[in-house]
């Protein structure tokens, strides 16, 4: 029995790979995102130590800090990693994927919003709430003195797209390869045989004695 050789040449193959692509190319900007967390809101009384922080899951390249305070904006660090640097009471302490800047006597020129502008794999942009307040309202709920922050919502936006991509990638895969699978299926059925003498048809290709009628 004599069968025609099927070759596959239809598009599901090609968007598989395409799919399988787009899902290891997500997972893999997923593992290198630098994920930043960063200290949102800190209140202070006046003269204490102040400390805000951002971490990232990668290396710095560069930080750039700027104060936006009455209206004025002024950039305090422009820096590279590693390395401590110093701006009148300003400390900016940098090492890997992370960075400190230290208030050793927070006063009322130190308060604002603190725009961190961070370089690893990617550029983000965090802001940072410094409240100097007096004695008497220390002990006031922290809820009153906060400001919510953007960043934090941006980077959940962005997980959750890349989130959908992959789970929408792998649906589209299943459905691509089931439909590759039914096609090749059929095609199978459909082979071509080239039948031998002695046609029968209940077996194609075989011999039957006749009866003797001497």
């Amino acid at each position: 029995m004599l069968a025609y050789p099927i070759t596959f040449t239809g598009p599901c193959p090609r968007i598989l790979w395409a799919l399988l692509l787009l899902v290891v190319s997500l997972n893999a900007h997923n593992q290198n995102w630098d994920n930043p967390r960063c200290t949102e809101v800190v209140s202070a009384p006046r003269g204490n130590c102040v400390e805000m922080a951002c971490n990232i899951s990668n290396t710095f390249r560069d930080i750039t800090i700027e104060l936006t305070a009455n209206g004025k904006t002024t950039t305090i660090f422009n820096k590279k990693p590693p390395g401590n640097y110093s701006n009148d009471s300003w400390q900016l302490q940098i090492q890997g994927g992370q960075a400190q800047l230290v208030i050793t006597d927070a006063q009322d020129i130190h308060a604002g919003s603190y725009l961190w502008q961070l370089n690893g794999r990617q550029r983000r942009n965090m802001y940072l709430i410094l409240n100097v307040t007096d004695l008497a309202t220390a002990n006031q709920d922290p809820e009153s003195l906060q400001v919510s922050a953007e960043p934090p919502s941006a980077v959940s936006k962005e997980v959750y797209i890349i989130v959908i991509g992959v789970f929408s990638s792998i649906i589209i895969i299943g459905i691509s390869a089931f439909a590759w699978y039914k096609h090749s299926h059929l095609l199978r059925c459909h082979r071509f045989v080239v039948p031998g003498p002695g046609l029968n048809h209940k077996f194609p290709g075989i011999w039957y004695p006749l009866p003797d009628t001497a």
